[in-house]
């Protein structure tokens, strides 16, 4: 395969190997039909999917493992020799940069962070993705950025926001029965009570200014 195919992901080019409609009618598949694994479909299926999602090198393993099981003849396991395709199409994703750990790792907890997610579900969510622990670790302890401000204050505070708690909420003749509800909320997402507490009965603007 040649390497110009990598420049652009998902870039396969036209297949004229069937010919057009009017010389050639597209034959409609037999039910069932096992259509054989190749390096090429791994490949094509690795670019077609980092064309849409950001990846760890673990997960893309995962992802096109489970690829070709589905291909395989009675979704029998992967053989060693489609592992092989894997792991070196994998490696070569690696090495033009479309998978790289670091980036992933860092851009996943920001955007998690910003969701409204904790630190320890955030550690949580790495790992399970593929991240190294010490790399995860790493991510998560440089979270707090240049302000130092604590990551789980500025998750609380998201979370506040996106769900319409505390001072976002809409005016409720029940408050107390309300803000038992948001505590509960805030507690099974995984934030400490006291954090939930405190975060709850700031201001709109306090909040909006953790945000920033």
């Amino acid at each position: 395969m040649e390497d110009k195919k990598w420049n652009k992901i998902g870039a396969d080019g036209p297949d004229n190997s069937q010919g057009s409609k009017k010389e050639r009618p597209e034959k409609r598949p037999e039910k069932n039909r096992v259509t054989k694994v190749t390096e090429g479909y791994i490949e094509r299926a690795a670019l077609h999917y980092l064309g849409r999602f950001s990846s760890s090198e673990s997960n893309l393993v995962k992802v096109l493992e489970r690829k070709v099981r589905r291909r395989n003849e009675e979704h029998a396991p992967v053989t060693d020799e489609q592992q092989q395709w894997i792991i070196s199409v994998v490696a070569k994703c690696v090495r033009f940069g479309y998978v790289d750990d670091a980036q992933y790792a860092k851009q996943r907890a920001a955007g998690l962070l910003r969701k409204g997610k904790p630190v320890r579900i955030i550690l949580q969510d790495l790992k399970f993705k593929g991240v190294a622990e010490d790399l995860a670790s790493d991510v998560i302890n440089n979270l707090s950025g240049d302000d130092d401000i604590e990551p789980d204050k500025r998750a609380a505070a998201a979370y506040v926001k996106r769900r319409r708690f505390g001072p976002f909420r809409r005016v409720n003749d029940k408050l107390e029965e309300k803000r038992e509800k948001e505590i509960a909320s805030m507690m099974r997402a995984g934030f400490r009570y006291d954090l939930v507490k405190t975060t709850l009965d700031m201001s709109e603007d306090d909040i909006i200014d953790l945000l920033v």
